[in-house]
């Protein structure tokens, strides 16, 4: 058994298994990104720099991320 925390569970998990929106997983795909693990190992500068970054993703990346208690791992 690995010692991942549960709570940290979301972070591996499929972004296209995840209660987002269409646009949040598209948007995730087409710059990349599986699972939200991958997307926190960039830091906001460089998501920002993707061409296909937008607030209103990036809003919504908080917004899970805070609703699951690991808005602190946005800035780390």
């Amino acid at each position: 058994m690995d010692n991942y925390p549960k709570s940290l569970d979301i972070l591996r998990q499929p972004i296209s298994l995840l209660p987002v929106t269409e646009v949040f997983k598209l948007r995730s795909k087409l710059m990349g990104f599986q699972t939200l693990d991958e997307i926190l190992i960039e830091s906001p500068a460089e998501l920002r720099d993707k061409e296909d970054f937008s607030e209103h993703w990036y809003h919504e990346l908080h917004h899970v991320l805070n609703r699951n208690g690991l808005i602190h791992l946005l800035n780390r």
